[in-house]
């Protein structure tokens, strides 16, 4: 083979490789290794630092497990016969028995039982030892109680993330809490209860867990295996749930006269490359734009000049785009998103800005967000109190039009859009970074007709970049699915537009903006859908030349 020939051979596997290597980075819940559990039933799991533990609920053992191969050390027989919970701490196993309701610590040497005591509830489950107090997870009041180790005595307790929780473990300030029917892991402050991020399990019926060498460890009690999974990985979201689907967004004036429309103008936001989004081919238009521009938030656009509009005709818009949507999950540590001042300037600058719909400087948003923040410097704590504070006070309602925050909050109801623009006001308030996204939504069906749409914010989080948060879909019951609206969206949404408001091109709005004049009276009417059709799995689409990178599109 000729030297240039084979270094050019070379340099193509060198960038495939390095292509590959890319797109198969390490996300969140990455499973690095599994073995075949040695137990039928396994329950609790925990570690002492070297060695894995896992419990057998129906015989009754302990079985000590080396990480590396997955082999039995040793075998320890249970104090008790139905024993679920396991964790070590000081020395001592601690064992639940969800049957008797008692907690026992064991000597792990000699199997001993050194103490017991009763649980505050019937049903003790997950155990999770740290800094010389246990937490006990207890299935019948669906709390988490943080106890003393040697008598029981209740130092606090908070609602599990959901009613299906058995297993706990510890990471730092933080709870690992296992859902056995949503096949879910929460990552819970164990200071209040809340759920901070949500991770996927990889198996149907999630059992014990525990955090050894900085990865989180599960056994699945369906199919019997223990995995490793990654946790604090370089790329810190996770995308699952892919859809291949044809998006055509069709915008329509109605003009039923008796007068003409003139000067008719239409832009139209342009869907982008994103994490969680990629474009299968170009925007194909009818009729073809006037031109293509960008506005002050680097959201491109298609222009329009469609002129006039006689009485009693109408005028159609539309565009068509294959794209692929993913649902994206962040895994967000709170204690690793630094401080205001840790947010690089010139985003802090840019996304802090007032505008007519946040009234920054309006004494009730000043007072509200004193109120709601006091002296927190932590940007997502800022982010997570604002939300709160909205899913407490506000109701979804459609009651028409966009009114300032003040007007929502007083009122205790809103749109998407209402809640956004509270959510981005208050955090702007506070020095938080903020803007918003607006998106064509699958309603039910793959091949559905959206005429809705949905907005909502995102946040900026030192360490992460921006973050999605949706307050309205966070206004739910249990701490599991208030956390949804924070750090995920569904693969529903082909998101059209990014932008901090007051758009040059888009005003306030998201999806399309038009500007027209009238002869005279004229009624009329403006309607857009988005309309969704599921592509074939084998479908061959080139890359759009249209679409505008995520650089471009996400400042």
């Amino acid at each position: 083979m000729h030297a240039n020939h084979r270094l050019l051979v070379c340099c193509i596997a060198a960038v495939f490789f390095a292509c590959s290597i890319a797109s198969a980075a390490t996300a969140p819940g990455d499973e690095r290794r599994s073995f075949d559990i040695p137990c039928k039933y396994p329950a609790g799991l925990t570690s002492d630092g070297t060695h894995l533990y896992l419990v057998d609920w129906r015989d009754a053992k302990i079985r000590q497990i080396d990480p590396a191969d997955g082999e039995v050390v040793r075998t320890i027989a249970a104090p008790t016969l139905r024993p679920h919970g396991l964790t070590f701490g000081d020395g001592l196993f601690y064992v639940s028995d969800d049957h008797s309701g008692w907690i026992y610590a064991v000597d792990p040497a000699t199997g001993h039982v050194e103490n017991s005591f009763e649980a505050p509830g019937e049903r003790p489950t997950g155990l999770a030892y740290a800094d010389g107090v246990l937490y006990l997870l207890e299935r019948g009041s669906r709390k988490i109680y943080k106890v003393l180790p040697d008598d029981g005595t209740i130092l606090k307790y908070y609602d599990a993330p959901t009613r299906n929780c058995t297993c706990l473990a510890v990471e730092g300030r933080y709870l690992w809490v296992t859902d056995r029917i949503a096949d879910e892991f929460y990552l819970v402050n164990a200071d209040d209860g809340q759920v901070v991020s949500i991770l996927a399990a990889p198996g149907k019926h999630p059992a014990g867990l525990v955090v050894h060498d900085d990865h989180l460890w599960n056994v699945d009690f369906q199919d019997r295996k223990l995995r490793q999974l990654a946790l604090r990985t370089e790329q810190q979201y996770r995308l699952s749930e892919t859809r291949k689907a044809r998006v055509e967004y069709l915008w329509s004036l109605y003009n039923y006269g008796p007068q003409d429309v003139t000067d008719l103008h239409l832009r139209f936001a342009l869907p982008a490359e994103l994490p969680n989004q990629k474009l299968l081919s170009d925007h194909r238009f009818k009729p073809e734009p006037t031109r293509f521009a960008t506005d002050q938030w680097g959201q491109r656009c298609a222009e329009f000049e469609l002129g006039k509009v006689d009485g009693g005709t109408t005028q159609e818009v539309t565009y068509t785009v294959n794209a692929e949507v993913s649902a994206i999950r962040w895994l967000i540590y709170p204690d690793r998103a630094g401080t205001l001042d840790d947010i690089p300037a010139d985003i802090r600058e840019r996304y802090t800005v007032d505008g007519a719909r946040y009234r920054l400087n309006s004494p009730f948003i000043q007072k509200t967000v004193k109120k709601i923040i006091g002296d927190e410097q932590n940007p997502y704590w800022i982010a997570r109190k604002v939300f709160n504070h909205l899913i407490a006070e506000l109701k979804y309602e459609m009651v028409g039009g966009w009114d300032v925050p003040e007007v929502v909050l007083e009122r205790g109801s809103g749109s998407c859009s209402e809640y956004t623009f509270a959510f981005i006001a208050l955090c702007r308030a506070a020095g938080l970074p903020a803007r918003y996204q607006g998106s064509i939504v699958v309603r039910g069906d793959d091949a559905s007709i959206d005429e809705a749409f949905h907005r909502w914010a995102e946040i900026y989080l030192p360490n992460y970049g921006w973050v999605p948060v949706d307050a309205n879909k966070g206004d739910a019951k249990s701490p599991a699915d208030q956390c949804r609206g924070f750090g995920e969206l569904a693969n529903r949404f082909l998101i059209t537009t990014i932008n901090g408001g007051n758009s040059d091109h888009l005003a306030w709005g998201y999806n399309t903006h038009s500007t027209y004049k009238t002869t005279g009276y004229c009624k009329i009417e403006q309607e857009s859908y988005g309309f969704w059709e599921p592509l074939e799995a084998d479908a061959n689409e080139s890359p759009s030349k249209n679409a505008t990178s995520a650089g471009e599109c996400r400042p």
